[in-house]
């Protein structure tokens, strides 16, 4: 399967986001700071948001020498990932904001030459999600297109300065976000349940995720009927799928509106979900 229109535009997309995001983190005065909402100073979430664009790249070089040392044997996916994503911030050292633009643009252009030509099923090893772990190329793609606007975000929010996300940004998203909100489940949380949402991504297409017993499946709408539909605006569904956002929020800023048999719960769907 061929990069289709979607999949160059989210190529496009991912440049211009790490390009903006490098003029961002180049005039970021205090790298020490906190940013908001996250444990990490103003250059840590640079870092690393250089981090995940060499380690698909370096994957995509099958070059994973480096990073199989940060890899843990933790069954838990939300636990391996947040064991790979702190053990690998000291793969980029760098702390100069100048040099984080840098390095940032150069992990982004050395992801898409890595990518280029290469077919939208095309499997990405991603050892950091499980043993045996892999994404789809446009997938990944996708994802990390969607880790440079949220982490960009984060910093135009610590640094008080702009940073639009547009709708068009954020339907590239989208599937990114429902592929891997199975992984993401929490199993503890949905061990004895048997809940199909419906998400309406609106200026887009949706989707439906069954939660069943513990696990959760991406289906196409229509596919059974749901138990609760969530219409939601592009970017408030990444808001609050990435954690930057609640869902009683989002239906008061006309973000998100409920129905169907039962609405309420969408107010409860985020809480079977680990942040990615």
């Amino acid at each position: 399967m061929r990069v289709g229109e979607d999949g160059e535009r989210t190529r496009a997309a991912l440049a211009a986001a790490a390009f903006r995001a490098g003029d961002l983190i180049g005039g970021i005065d205090a790298p020490g700071r906190a940013t908001d909402r996250l444990s990490w100073t103003l250059a840590e979430t640079a870092a690393h948001m250089v981090v995940g664009l060499r380690a698909f790249g370096d994957s995509l070089r099958g070059d994973m020498d480096g990073w199989n040392a940060n890899l843990t044997d933790l069954p838990e996916f939300h636990l391996r990932l947040a064991a790979m994503t702190a053990s690998t911030l000291a793969a980029v050292p760098e702390r100069e904001p100048a040099a984080l633009a840098r390095l940032l643009r150069e992990a982004a252009g050395g992801f898409l030459r890595a990518s280029e030509g290469l077919p939208a099923d095309h499997l990405v090893a991603t050892p950091w999600y499980g043993d045996g772990a892999s994404l789809r190329l446009d997938a990944a793609t996708a994802l990390l297109l969607g880790e440079q606007l949220i982490h960009g975000r984060d910093l135009a929010v610590s640094l008080r300065r702009p940073w639009p996300i547009s709708r068009a940004e954020a339907l590239l998203v989208v599937p990114a976000a429902a592929t891997m909100m199975p992984r993401a489940v929490r199993p503890e949380a949905t061990r004895d349940l048997d809940l199909t949402f419906a998400f309406h991504l609106r200026g887009g297409t949706g989707f439906a995720m069954r939660v069943l017993h513990g696990a959760a499946l991406r289906e196409p709408l229509g596919q059974r009927r749901a138990d609760c539909h969530i219409s939601f605006d592009p970017l408030a569904f990444l808001l609050v799928g990435y954690g930057r956002m609640s869902p009683w929020a989002a239906v008061a800023r006309g973000g998100a509106l409920a129905y169907g048999r039962r609405p309420w719960l969408a107010f409860r769907f985020k809480k079977l979900f680990h942040n990615p």
